[in-house]
């Protein structure tokens, strides 16, 4: 077993000991029944132990994970997907009526974890006191007393962009309805505000003397000029070609199509011819929920789309 089956192996069995049963793990145990090679098995061990990943708990071989262990379990896949999303919900929603609290409430002691168990139905042992460990690790929220909790400033923030995201979250939802050349306009205006939550900054509707452009997003000396689209059938090779005469205009900006109806091979094949000289990059439907929803950011979808044009001369979308 390789380096990174071991800490995946670690890992799961340690996030699933800490909400589903006693907290910990022996790991001597596990390396026994797991069959795997003691020197390897140990030598993976002590560096999650290093990265703060995990941490040995009584001697004999208990282990625990730790809050950031359970982050890295979530964000790489390693945790089981249906309990990943139990636990992200806890900690959403933990803060969320925290937030509630702080903004409504005089009685501090409606912050109390009995109470917040109380309001929002969430298990006080397997869910919502692991949880709030996790956030409080984070520097989301704070221990003023014993099982008395209230948001950091840090926490505070992160409610306020939780709540902007489900907001435009819902807003995404009802633009299905809409006819397709009012529903494209709104994405427009949907998609530049996303983007603008991904740390970028947006111009919406921006006009030449001649022509209009759908949206502008920039950072520094970074520049995309986005198409979207929204329509019954994949966007064609056309709208390709008229991003392209667009782009010929202005110096150093490359080009983004957005298509909730996803792309013809004649508008890949499109991209791909450009390359050398424009870069145009491709968001299909998957990947504007993902943004949408908090699953991808914008920069790391530029990042892998940017990579695989210009190495592998591949236009990717989904």
């Amino acid at each position: 077993m390789v380096q990174h089956d071991i800490k995946t192996t670690v890992l799961r069995n340690l996030y699933e000991a800490n909400f589903l049963g006693d907290g910990k793990t022996n790991l001597k145990e596990l390396r026994g029944k797991e069959g795997l090679d003691e020197k390897s098995f140990w030598k993976v061990v002590d560096r999650m132990a290093a990265d703060g990943l995990i941490r040995e708990w009584t001697a004999g071989g208990n282990y625990i994970i730790t809050s950031f262990g359970i982050i890295h379990a979530e964000e790489n896949g390693i945790a089981s997907e249906k309990l990943a999303k139990e636990n992200q919900r806890a900690r959403i929603v933990a803060m969320d009526n925290m937030a509630k609290i702080y903004d409504e409430s005089s009685d501090p002691g409606d912050a109390h974890i009995q109470s917040l168990s109380e309001r929002t139905g969430l298990n006080i042992n397997l869910l919502l006191g692991n949880n709030l460990q996790v956030l409080k690790d984070l520097g989301y929220v704070e221990s003023v007393a014993v099982g008395l909790f209230q948001l950091t400033s840090k926490g505070i923030d992160a409610v306020a962009k939780l709540r902007q995201r489900s907001s435009i979250a819902d807003e995404f939802e009802q633009l299905a309805e809409m006819s397709p050349q009012a529903r494209g306009r709104a994405l427009q205006r949907l998609f530049a505000r996303v983007v603008e939550q991904h740390g970028w900054y947006q111009e919406e509707g921006m006009r030449t003397s001649n022509e209009e452009m759908d949206v502008i997003v920039y950072r520094e000396r970074e520049y995309y000029l986005v198409e979207c689209k929204w329509e019954k059938e994949p966007s064609q090779a056309d709208v390709i070609r008229e991003l392209y005469g667009k782009l010929g205009n202005r110096a150093d900006v490359r080009g983004i199509v957005v298509s909730m109806s996803g792309f013809t091979e004649g508008a890949v094949k499109q991209v791909v011819d450009y390359a050398s000289s424009r870069v145009i990059l491709l968001f299909g439907p998957d990947n504007v929920r993902a943004t949408i929803y908090g699953q991808e950011t914008f920069d790391g979808l530029l990042n892998e789309k940017y990579k695989e044009l210009v190495t592998r001369r591949r236009a990717v979308f989904n």
